[in-house]
């Protein structure tokens, strides 16, 4: 079948998986790598950010061999991680420590802080008549402040998993508002981030480490850079839209990323030899 096609990505729980589309969303093709999971202590889960790349590198080559699709014929990307999956990194895009995963609660303790305030961030906590969940961000960002404060001042980026990926394949930051406005306690109608509120749990400079760009869903976010390019045997260059957390997929907006400009040839898949050479 020809092509144009998009690719999409989903890293889950237990593995990434990675699929290519027509452009009316029938599927052509799909592979899965699986990744573990460790658990340090009762109620820690963690996972390691080279696990999750390798995987992204054999499901990708894979889905390409298994379905015979020319890389020049995918003209758009977007992706998927799991939410409240928090990623430290150094100004370097160093990774510094095991991602923190969603079901981790080790932050119990920052959580209960949340029952001790009236701010208006309380309603996303089933009208502010419920606990907040150690699992969101703020919680286990005061974690990290206070348990791990060397691992906290390196930080560049303490971020959600599925700005890991965004940053992985264009080299780009943003926040996406479905991880944002959801487990964040980001609102735009209230001014957006609850300043007052990350200060109450013992986090108020953490903004300092999030990107300044809360972007909607679907829209393009950049290009894939040569080295992801390189690693994953497809074109440089090719759109990639700003994907959501794993549970909160949406059909995505295929128009911004196949338009016609979006067409324009590329420089071709970069290869190990000529992505090193001055």
């Amino acid at each position: 079948m020809p092509g144009p096609y998009v690719m999409g990505i989903d890293y889950g729980t237990e593995s990434c998986r990675v699929a290519i589309f027509d452009l009316v969303g029938n599927p052509v093709g799909f592979a899965a790598t699986p990744y573990k999971t460790t658990h340090p202590r009762p109620g820690w889960a963690e996972q390691s950010h080279d696990d999750w790349y390798l995987a992204l590198q054999s499901s990708t080559r894979k889905v390409l061999a298994e379905t015979g699709v020319n890389p020049a014929e995918i003209e758009g990307i977007s992706y998927d991680a799991t939410t409240m999956t928090v990623v430290a990194m150094d100004e370097a895009g160093k990774e510094l420590r095991p991602a923190i995963m969603w079901m981790d609660i080790r932050a119990t303790e920052q959580a209960a802080r949340a029952l001790t305030t009236d701010h208006w961030a309380r309603l996303y906590n089933g009208g502010g008549t419920m606990p907040a969940t150690a699992e969101w961000y703020p919680f286990k960002a005061a974690w990290l402040k206070e348990n791990e404060p060397e691992t906290y001042a390196a930080a560049h980026r303490l971020v959600d998993a599925p700005e890991w990926v965004n940053f992985k394949l264009t080299g780009e930051w943003t926040v996406n508002i479905n991880s944002a406005a959801h487990r964040m306690y980001y609102n735009r109608e209230h001014g957006g981030w609850p300043v007052e509120f990350y200060e109450h749990i013992g986090c108020g400079d953490v903004f300092d480490k999030l990107p300044e760009q809360v972007v909607d869903l679907g829209v393009q976010v950049g290009t894939l850079t040569r080295a992801a390019a390189d690693d994953l045997g497809l074109w440089e260059g090719i759109p990639v839209a700003q994907g959501p957390a794993d549970a909160c997929q949406v059909p995505g907006r295929l128009d911004p990323l196949v338009d016609a400009p979006a067409r324009r040839p590329r420089p071709g898949p970069a290869t190990s030899s000529d992505r090193f050479s001055p």
